[in-house]
């Protein structure tokens, strides 16, 4: 089903609360920093970033040079905590390379904010078990 741009609040309200911007983004034409409305094609800086999810920017060249690389684990979505892909392993030698410090010496990916959070509570709850088990 092909919907027009100005018909998307309207889509989206038969089925769920439609009380967000008035903008429609443009997923192909926006670029770097910058929305595009699909409604009548103006720009717009995003400052906002999606609630910080797209950090990056709308078609970063890296992203784009590496599509199929990235869209096989997009589309197939493994689970990385019992099996292991090619792209896992690329992922966390490079992050452990850049990103992690000597002094950590394990790392632990999670896909997004409310799966930190419950990771992080069930971490602070092993923590206090095991500190009450020593006693």
């Amino acid at each position: 089903m092909k919907i027009s741009p100005n018909n998307v609040r309207n889509s989206i309200g038969r089925y769920m609360m439609a009380d967000g911007m008035e903008h429609v983004i443009d997923l192909k034409k926006s670029h770097g920093s910058w929305l595009v409305d699909a409604r009548d094609k103006k720009e717009y800086l995003d400052l906002f970033s999606m609630f910080a999810s797209m950090p990056v920017g709308y078609n970063h060249p890296y992203i784009l040079k590496n599509h199929d690389r990235l869209l096989r684990s997009v589309i197939n979505k493994p689970t990385n905590s019992d099996i292991y892909t090619m792209e896992m392993a690329e992922f966390v030698e490079t992050m452990g390379k850049i990103a992690q410090p000597d002094y950590f010496p394990h790392s632990f990916y999670v896909e997004g904010g409310a799966l930190g959070v419950e990771n992080a509570l069930k971490t602070a709850f092993d923590w206090k078990v095991q500190k009450n088990m020593s006693k």
